[in-house]
């Protein structure tokens, strides 16, 4: 029979038998209050189906029901989680499955919304509660990892591309769409692709999902729920791979060898050819010299022995990246932040307007450039990767985090000296080795503990290790997502000594204009006061409310950096943006998660005069590894 239209008082409909295929949804128009409005261009892929409508039925102002999805079988879709479980609400991880006021303190640990865990698994345990297995006991007793958690409270990572394969409509409620009122959904053409961030699944064949790079609706709406029948997701990004981790793209017909050598000086038995276009899962690569990498595959995959190690010539091997680099403006890409007309031929290249490149990563760099490291290509006549571009002529988008080692160093399952530890409780990581980041703690114990993505090391094949930090450095880390936070104090009267403060943990009281130190390194009164940590409004006599004493000592940690840098550029009077944030301001400015602001021992603040990248070129070898320091365009953090 194949399929036909139904026009009824709210949308016309692909039928097939007596339900709907694809729908068009009327909207009121906006000059004539008896008139309504179809987008037709949907139909179009009607009639281009192998059983094209050829009937229609019209209704006329008969307030028929509206027509049902055909039926369907249940939905197979299926979004992979990529470990990651996040909280969206404050709540509590429980050890069983009680509501949280029927539990004793030592069964259940408060847990703050924006919080980021590992976990190896999760199951359904019904009554809205999953049993989930965090990869760590980071939390409560430093033992259990088994943990009850409430479901509407979380969501489960993921790095998914959705694919919308029937027209449909992004909702905010999981119901049917005819339901709604056009304020609570959206229309989604079919083959539209969005990045996702998080998902769960929801009632009624539906998947809740956060977009991870734009919004849609009047609001910008990031979180909308999917009816599973009508997309599709893959995590792999079409290459037919679950890995999460790293990937390489052979570039030129090569070989692989197991020797940093060119193949002709090798034997048959060292090396094994490798064709274009060929695709491989790493788990990390270690650059040796400027040809060779040696990559770590996640299975042995080439040659004729169970070999996992290999050298790549990188001339013929590019790394696969999700940032992308545009030029916005005919440009020059050079090997110095200076101006062009300040360099020799030789360490400049010009790049043309709308030139697009896949990068390692990026990071600021003086006169308000950027330091960049080309992933898929080489230029100039020495074909380098790393190179400065001009900020204003340049547009940077997507994200990655990457570790990387600077000195021979062991990865721990605790911060013990790895002298003390058994071999299977270490695994030795030479220098210049790149993991892709998943998630990492605060670090503590001049160590950080960091999950990473689609790697595998020691006896264990564990995932998640404990980094010394003089040893390693982060690249790519967001600066708290570029949060909207401004210190709304007001100007210091001499003499006045603000509005009394008190501190948990500590007896006495505080005024807000005293400085954090009386005396300062240099033996000099302070410069940073407890308002400009707190953000004291003198007017209304709010301040954030720190949440223990371990606040006041990251303030007064990282207020000792601040007076070092403020001597540094001559006593100028340093605007702070942002300070300490209580979790409730964190998460209202659009904080990251893991702020190191929550602990009070971060600063984002600006030097009169000075840009913020400029800032960070002259920071970053005096801060060395002693903690984070990052720069937007118009501030620099440090923590």
């Amino acid at each position: 029979m194949g399929t036909w239209i139904k026009e009824t008082d709210r949308a016309i409909y692909l039928m097939d038998g007596g339900g709907y295929i694809a729908l068009v949804a009327k909207q009121p128009s906006p000059s004539n209050s008896k008139e309504q409005v179809a987008n037709i261009t949907p139909l179009k892929a009607w009639f281009a189906r192998p059983d094209k409508p050829r009937s229609m039925t019209v209704s006329v102002g008969t307030g028929a029901p509206e027509p049902n999805p055909i039926g369907q079988p249940p939905s197979d879709t299926k979004i992979e989680p990529n470990g990651q479980l996040k909280v969206i609400s404050d709540t509590y991880f429980k050890l069983s499955s009680k509501p949280s006021n029927e539990l004793p303190a030592d069964q259940k640990v408060f847990v703050k919304a924006g919080s980021i865990f590992t976990i190896s698994g999760y199951s359904d345990v019904g009554n809205y509660h999953w049993l989930i297995e965090l990869t760590e006991p980071s939390i409560g007793n430093g033992i259990t990892t088994a943990w009850y958690v409430f479901t509407p409270d979380i969501r489960l990572g993921t790095d998914a591309v959705l694919t919308v394969t029937y027209d449909t409509y992004f909702k905010l409620e999981p119901k049917p769409s005819s339901e709604l009122p056009n304020s609570a959904k959206v229309f989604v053409s079919q083959n539209t692709q969005f990045k996702l961030a998080a998902f769960m699944p929801a009632a009624a064949d539906h998947t809740q999902v956060e977009l991870a790079d734009t919004g849609l609706g009047a609001n910008n709406t990031r979180l909308w729920y999917v009816y599973n029948p009508h997309f599709k997701a893959e995590t792999d990004g079409g290459t037919g791979s679950d890995h999460q981790g790293m990937q390489i793209r052979v570039v030129n017909d090569s070989y692989f060898t197991l020797q940093p050598q060119p193949a002709n000086q090798l034997p048959a038995q060292q090396k094994v050819w490798v064709t274009k276009g060929s695709i491989f899962d790493i788990q990390y690569y270690t650059d040796v010299s400027e040809t060779y990498w040696r990559i770590e595959l996640v299975k042995p995959e080439l040659g004729n022995v169970a070999n996992t190690s290999w050298y790549i010539n990188t001339r013929d091997t590019k790394l696969i990246s999700n940032i992308i680099l545009r030029t916005t403006s005919d440009t020059t890409f050079k090997l110095e932040p200076k101006p062009s007309s300040e360099l020799p031929d030789f360490a400049k290249v010009s790049v043309r307007r709308d030139s697009q490149f896949q990068l390692i990563f990026h990071l600021p760099a003086s006169g308000n450039h950027s330091l960049i490291e080309l992933a898929d290509t080489t230029l100039g006549s020495n074909e380098k990767t790393t190179w400065y571009a001009y900020n204003p002529h340049i547009s940077i988008q997507g994200q990655r985090q990457l570790l990387a080692t600077t000195s021979d160093t062991f990865f721990k399952t605790s911060t013990a000296s790895s002298s003390s530890l058994p071999d299977d409780q270490k695994v030795f990581v030479p220098r210049n080795t790149i993991f892709a980041v998943s998630s990492y703690a605060q670090p503590a114990q001049n160590h950080v503990r960091v999950s990473f993505k689609g790697v595998y090391l020691g006896t264990q094949n564990r995932n998640t290790w404990y980094c010394y930090l003089p040893d390693v450095y982060l690249v790519g880390t967001e600066i708290g997502n570029n949060p909207n936070d401004n210190n709304g104090g007001g100007t210091v009267t001499p003499g006045d000594r603000g509005i009394p403060l008190q501190f948990p943990g500590f007896t006495g009281t505080y005024y807000s204009n005293d400085p954090i130190f009386w005396k300062t390194q240099y033996n000099e009164k302070g410069y940073f006061t407890w308002g400009d940590a707190l953000h004291v409004d003198a007017a209304t006599g709010n301040y954030r409310q720190p949440t223990g004493s371990d606040v006041i000592y990251g303030i007064q940690r990282i207020a000792t950096a601040m007076e070092d840098i403020r001597k540094r550029y001559g006593n100028v009077p340093i605007q702070i943006n942002s300070w300490y944030r209580d979790p409730k301001t964190n998460a209202e400015v659009g904080g990251a998660s893991q702020s190191r602001h929550l602990l009070g021992d971060a600063v984002d603040f600006v030097v009169p005069g000075v840009h913020p990248y400029n800032v960070y070129a002259d920071l970053d070898a005096w801060w060395g590894s002693r903690g984070g320091l990052a720069s937007s365009s118009l501030f620099t953090h440090i923590d």
